[in-house]
């Protein structure tokens, strides 16, 4: 756990010096020091002292603890979902972080089928991003926006955008990557 790491972190994004938290806390500045650089771990009742001391609740900085701060999905660990009766195959690219604002997928669209993207509020700030790697997909956005969409070609479009993706091709499957704010599929 980098308890340390997390305790400086609070106290640098409250603007305070060691040794103001060491004043304030009764804890010597040396004590602080060490702990925020994992060179010795808080007693119960340091940790307590300090986070009254910055107003952060116990279980909220433990959350916060232990929270991945990254993830890394060898080719070979990806989950892929497959409905073969829709002709679609998703695989999850990296969206395992808990509390993500980001889900990646790698989508692959068999001869005419589809996908439909879901739609958000309007009130979610949140975006979709499209990126085309092979074959070609026709993209209809709300009712009134449709693009062909080829290899290297790439559609940003805000989250709020009813989407759907369609291989109309008869003879080729399409594959495309498409990230953004959560759910991206329904």
């Amino acid at each position: 756990m980098n308890i340390g790491f997390f305790l400086k972190k609070i106290r640098k994004e409250k603007h305070f010096t060691l040794n103001e938290v060491a004043k304030s806390t009764n804890l010597t500045a040396s004590l602080l020091s060490q702990i925020e650089n994992d060179k010795t771990s808080p007693s119960l009742n340091s940790l307590e002292v300090l986070l009254k001391y910055y107003k952060v609740n116990i279980s909220d900085f433990f959350k916060q603890v232990e929270q991945k701060s990254h993830i890394f999905i060898r080719a070979a660990e990806k989950e892929t979902l497959v409905n073969s009766s829709a002709g679609v195959k998703l695989s999850l690219l990296a969206s395992k972080l808990e509390n993500n604002v980001l889900e990646s997928f790698s989508v692959f669209l068999s001869p005419d089928s589809s996908i439909t993207v879901a739609r958000l509020k309007p009130d979610i700030s949140g975006e979709r991003f499209l990126y085309m790697m092979s074959g070609v997909a026709a993209v209809k956005l709300n009712e009134d926006n449709e693009y062909r969409v080829s290899p290297g070609d790439s559609l940003n479009f805000k989250s709020y955008v009813a989407c759907v993706i369609k291989n109309d091709s008869r003879t080729e499957a399409c594959e495309f990557l498409l990230t953004g704010n959560p759910p991206i599929l329904i």
